[in-house]
Parts: C-alpha cells; structure tokens; sequence
C-alpha cells in the first residue's frame, strides 16, 4: 500500500496501543513513510494556579512516562522507519486536525474508542468528529485489530449527484487504496454498492396505475443502469492495475438491492470482513458535514475496522485560527 508518506497514530491508551502501533509501523515501513506517534491526554489545568501547582507537577510526570515509552518504541521500530512522538494534553479532537493541517499528514490512524453505552457502536465520538472533519483519510481499527486481514470490503456509491466528478474520483480512490491494501495483506477483495430503483414506490401506488409488469421493467432498468456503472469503474481499476495483479486479486463484486445502511453491514458480517474501505462525501454543500446520515448509520452497524476516504477538494471546518 504504497501512496502514505506522513503518517499520524494515535496512541489512546496503553491497553490500545500495541496492535495499532505494529500496523501503524508495518504500514510505515511498506511506504518508507514518516511515523509520528501521539498521545494525547484530557487534562485541564486552572489558569490561576502557579508553575509549583499539582498540575503542573502531574503534566512533567506524564511527559517523563511518555518519553520512557516513546524510546521503548523507537528501540524496536523497523531500521528503515522514521519515529517520532508528540505529547498534548488538549482532547483528540480539533487538536489532531489542527497538527494535520501545520504538518501535512497524509493518514491519521486510531483504535476505536471503548464504546459501553446504551448504544452498541464501534465508534466513539472522537472518533466521528475525526471521520467527519479531519483532511485526510482516517484509519479507525478495532481494540483487538488483527495482525493480518482476511477479508476487505470496499463500498462504493455510483448514484448520479450534483458533484459526480467527485464521487466518481472518491469511488477510484477507495478502489486503489483497498486494491492495494488486498494485495499487501493478501486477502479477499469485496466490492459492494447498495442500490434502489428511483420512483418503485411511486410506482407501486395504486392510484397511478402502473402494471405490475412496467414496475419490474423500471426496477430491471435500474438494476441494468447500476451494473453498467459499477463494470465502467472496474474497467478503470483495471486500467491502474495489471493484468495480471486484477487476476490475483480476483475481486468478488455484489451490486445489492436495498437500502445502504442495511445492505452493506450485512455484507460485512457474512464476509466476516476486516475492514471496511468507505467514502465520506457530504451531498448537503456544507463544509465539514462530510459523513450524511447514510454513511453513519453503516458506520454504527459494523463491528470492524475502517478505513475512510476524503472527497478530492474537501476542506475541513476546523481552522488554523480556531
């Protein structure tokens, strides 16, 4: 998977750390790319109290502890990979966009936060607000990432929008990076799209008086429509890729019938996948609402990692002067 040159890990916690930080490093060493390793504390500090103050104290213990770890992983990094590490003491979030932004990081990668709310979800907040607002793609793994992945899954969407020249350059970079992800961890390759026929459910009103047989000619037209759509961007994978590499790759195609959000977790479970590579396009012309409701819910309903993929032109909301 050669296309990272600055990569970002975020160390959450010690517990966290170890599959992530080994992927993170393989990762690196594949790309001969940079490697800087944050952690990042939530403490706050009053600004009345003195330099002697018992913050400050615990702020010089936690970046001495910090620093002991941060040689024991330099210690054991691959010789060719660049190691380096940050400490802040802000939240993940902006701080993390904001060292993006000053220092042109290409990936940001992350273990999930420890979810145990009333709501079953893989990812926390931190880990929203970094899939929706950060510049670059973003890496969110399992607690318990896996050394090596069996089973990609790529999702892609070729509905007709106002921006198709984004989402057909969104739909070429999801295919790249898990092609080239596939090939790297030498695993199955699934390329999923979710469609609905527009208007069936007009259609299907009675006071309209559409046939039976018209309501399945439209739903096959669109069916018809999609396939065609998804054979175009295979047939310019094809034309990134040799050959050959598309031979072994061998990947299995499922153009689902179905609404999103259900159709694509499903998919994931009963390939037992690894990881989802998915898009984040917003189709609302807000900046920095770039994960819809859609992507969300297929987001909350997987229990996998995910790798997730910026629109060409996407600015974040969060700013320099923030």
């Amino acid at each position: 998977m050669k296309r990272f040159k600055n990569i970002l890990l975020i160390a959450d916690s010690e517990h966290q750390q170890d599959n992530a930080l080994q992927r993170a490093m393989a990762l690196a060493e594949k790309n001969q790319a940079d490697l800087t390793v944050v952690r990042v504390f939530n403490l706050q500090c009053s600004t009345n109290l003195d330099d002697d103050s018992a913050c400050n104290k615990l702020k010089n213990a936690i970046t001495e502890q910090w620093q002991d770890q941060l040689s024991k992983i330099i210690s054991n990094k691959p010789a060719q990979v660049n190691i380096s590490g940050k400490l802040f003491f802000n939240g993940v979030f902006p701080q993390i966009v904001l060292e993006v932004l000053q220092n042109g990081y290409d990936l940001v990668m992350k273990s999930s936060e420890e979810n145990h709310g009333l709501i079953n979800r893989i990812f926390g907040s931190a880990d929203m607000h970094l899939l929706r607002k950060c510049p670059c793609p973003v890496w969110i793994m399992k607690s318990n990432e896996k050394s090596k992945y069996k089973s990609i899954v790529a999702a892609v969407d070729v509905e007709e929008s106002d921006n198709g020249n984004e989402v057909s350059s969104l739909n070429r970079q999801i295919l790249e990076m898990a092609s080239s992800l596939a090939l790297s961890e030498f695993s199955e390759l699934h390329i999923v799209h979710a469609w609905t026929a527009m208007g069936a459910s007009v259609l299907n009103t009675p006071r309209y008086g559409f046939s039976e047989e018209e309501v399945a000619e439209w739903v096959e037209q669109e069916r018809m429509n999609h396939e065609e759509k998804i054979d175009e961007l295979m047939k310019i994978l094809g034309k990134k890729i040799s050959p050959d590499t598309m031979e072994y790759l061998n990947p299995r195609i499922h153009i689902l019938k179905g609404r999103a959000h259900e159709v694509i977790p499903n998919l994931v479970g009963e390939t037992m996948a690894d990881i989802v590579v998915m898009g984040t396009l917003a189709r609302t012309g807000i900046p920095g609402l770039i994960v819809g409701n859609t992507a969300e819910s297929i987001l909350n309903n997987m229990d996998c990692s995910v790798l997730a993929v910026k629109p060409p032109g996407f600015v974040t909301p969060v700013t320099l002067e923030s």
